[in-house]
């Protein structure tokens, strides 16, 4: 029943809407079935014929558009009901699409909502009239009770509408919420895969004017360098845009660099003349795959502010398993360095501060972990984030 059910809410909606329309005309010509339908005369004035027939399928058949025309659909089946009853022909259940168009207006019905109402009663005023007309035996106060039924199927319709508005814009709330983290999802990878190698080169470039009285070699180092760290922001980027992009979508698209590369960060820190340590006493397996990732950016953002805030500052990386569900990134930034280190201190601030270290506390928030950023007695300047160790699953 359910895999029924659900298959045929996945059929386009006018596929479902002409299935109903066939259904009822089916149901409406089958003797025994037929006879459950409407009607407003004691008994019946007429035998079904031709003409009966055809006012079955002016009741049934517009069920087919009912969701594309709403308001034509019930002004068809109104007025094949109207002449159907007029006309004294037996109940049948093609009766059964007054009230299901009744119900469509209600709901889907979006322009002269008002005028389809008035039109509505008006319609049933005349039928009452028409019936009266006749010779009908129904007293005056059943035309009240027999206009409760199509009422009350039109004002379902209408709370339906106001539910599906509610719905409609609890969806677009949603969407807009989820609209907004995946911009700053986008926004923290790439402010976390550019940065670094951007600051980066322009620490080096700023150091260049002061290194070119100097050894030649270095300089042509101090160079190639930049060249180097600019292919990997490339790359870098590359990768993200990979991943971002539809078009570019790969079954082996990388998931982000790992705790276990903070080696490869650390060397690629170096190479801009920051003195970087890394200490790691832990195992880069006890972290989950989006807690790996934040480790990675907890280092690369710690460095990236080293080098824009205190280059040639001695920087210490230490990561350590604190307890057995918990791992900490530690990073320190102390005293000034020597050589080359000197040359870059000299040199202007990189860039200005941003919005990494805002990032990053909810990036660690959204891991389940915590991150604290200061100066410590001694004046170390420290970010540290404790991290929930959860080992993967072999």
């Amino acid at each position: 029943m359910r895999s029924g059910a659900a298959w045929v809410r996945a059929q386009p909606i006018g596929r479902r809407d002409l299935a109903l329309a066939a259904v009822v005309l089916v149901l409406s010509l089958i003797p025994g079935v037929r006879e459950l339908g409407t009607t407003m005369w004691d008994t019946p004035q007429r035998r079904l014929d031709a003409a009966a027939v055809v006012l079955v399928l002016g009741q049934a058949l517009p069920l087919a558009f009912r969701h594309r025309a709403p308001a034509l659909c019930l002004i068809v089946v109104s007025a094949a009901f109207f002449v159907y009853q007029c006309l004294g022909y037996p109940p049948t259940l093609s009766s059964l699409a007054l009230y299901l168009a009744l119900y469509t207006a209600g709901s889907r019905q979006i322009s002269h909502r008002p005028a389809l109402v008035g039109a509505g009663v008006a319609a049933y005023v005349a039928l009452a009239l028409c019936l009266e007309s006749q010779g009908s035996s129904n007293r005056a106060i059943e035309y009240p009770a027999f206009f409760a039924l199509p009422a009350g199927c039109w004002m379902i319709g209408v709370w339906a509408r106001a539910r599906f508005r509610e719905q409609a814009e609890r969806q677009r709330r949603e969407q807009e919420s989820a609209m907004q983290v995946e911009r700053e999802r986008i926004a923290r990878e790439l402010h976390d895969v550019v940065t670094h190698h951007v600051t980066a080169m322009v620490v080096q470039a700023d150091a260049t004017p002061y290194l070119l009285d100097g050894d030649r070699g270095l300089v042509e180092a101090n160079l190639s360098s930049i060249s180097d760290t600019g292919r990997r922001a490339l790359g870098d980027l590359r990768e993200l845009l990979n991943v971002l992009s539809p078009a570019h979508d790969r079954p082996s698209a990388p998931r982000g660099p790992t705790a276990g590369k903070l080696q490869e960060l650390v060397e690629q820190t170096r190479t801009v003349g920051q003195p970087v340590e890394l200490i790691e006493d832990w195992d880069p397996d006890l972290l989950e795959d989006g807690v790996d990732l934040t480790a990675y950016r907890v280092v690369q953002e710690a460095l990236t502010n080293a080098l824009k805030h205190a280059p040639g500052r001695r920087t210490v990386v230490h990561v350590r398993r604190d307890a057995p569900d918990r791992v900490v990134v530690e990073v320190t930034t102390d005293g000034p360095g020597a050589g080359v280190a000197t040359v870059l201190a000299r040199a202007r601030p990189a860039v200005p501060s941003g919005r990494g270290l805002d990032g990053l506390r909810r990036r660690v928030a959204m891991a389940g972990g915590e991150l604290a950023v200061g100066p410590e007695a001694d004046g170390r300047w420290v970010v540290r984030a404790t991290l929930p160790a959860n080992r993967r699953p072999a």
